[in-house]
């Protein structure tokens, strides 16, 4: 940890990186910095040889009566409360790893692995992603992630394994809970994908998979993927070789249980 000098305040500061990418977080005070570091992406690690192109964050009292969040020293957001300042930061940080991970491509979506072979489910936010995710789970599934399919070259797909994020009776705030609270176990190796499942809940909503095309599942996921702005090519040969070992279908689902169950006895045989 060593002392910087911006914005005339004196700030403490680590340097990280998260799939090789390098980031520098920023505080004045040491407890706002710990906090910070709590909201990193999963598998952030410190650094001691940062990089010139290690991007900033910095979180600072202003005038002391709120908080602002900086980036590359321009203010992204200001806050009275800390804790919607690091709900931003987490939110950028993971965006940007996620758009300069030079070996990784990461689509929203929840995954678990089945039999040697991973179930992905794209989709966005209030999808139901991490509650399907839970209950695969429960129902002896591995976990991998409950929002980010992280992608090699190759298509398979490696953990992403922070607690699950769970939202209670439909709220906005999320509660952490590890997975050995599910009586959950977390997956290790890289998989290949065997199934990409679109699906959201409906209230009274019947599991009936209807089969999807392996070219609209591609511009599916492309919809969720983070980087595909900015490496359209690489998205797509990624995506497109995960789909090589995947079949995709398409169902709206009522209770997570009952989808959960359906799921892994339809994917017991192949």
């Amino acid at each position: 940890m060593k002392t910087i000098k911006t914005l005339e305040t004196s700030l403490v500061s680590l340097d990280c990186t998260s799939f090789r990418v390098p980031f520098r977080l920023s505080a004045d005070s040491r407890a706002v910095l710990a906090k910070m570091m709590e909201r990193a992406p999963f598998g952030t690690q410190t650094s001691t040889h940062p990089r010139p192109d290690t991007r900033p964050f910095a979180v600072v009292r202003h005038r002391g009566d709120a908080y602002q969040l900086l980036s590359d020293g321009n203010i992204v957001t200001e806050a009275a409360e800390l804790q919607p300042i690091l709900d931003r930061l987490a939110s950028d940080l993971m965006v940007h790893v996620a758009n300069y991970a030079p070996d990784r491509v990461f689509l929203h979506a929840g995954v678990v692995g089945w039999q040697g072979r991973a179930l992905i489910f794209p989709g966005a936010s209030f999808a139901g992603k991490t509650t399907l995710v839970a209950e695969l789970v429960r129902a002896g599934a591995t976990y991998y992630s409950d929002e980010y399919a992280v992608l090699d070259q190759y298509g398979k797909v490696h953990p992403y394994a922070r607690d699950l994020q769970m939202r209670r009776n439909g709220a906005q705030a999320q509660t952490p809970v590890p997975v050995a609270h599910l009586n959950g176990t977390t997956g290790a190796t890289p998989l290949p994908v065997s199934k990409v499942i679109f699906t959201r809940y409906v209230e009274f909503g019947h599991w009936a998979p209807e089969p999807v095309s392996s070219g609209m599942a591609v511009l599916e996921m492309l919809r969720h993927a983070i980087p595909v702005q900015r490496a359209p090519a690489r998205v797509m040969a990624v995506v497109a070789a995960m789909m090589e070992s995947a079949v995709a279908v398409r169902s709206e689902r009522g209770e997570a249980s009952e989808a959960a169950c359906a799921l892994l006895l339809a994917t017991a045989d192949g």
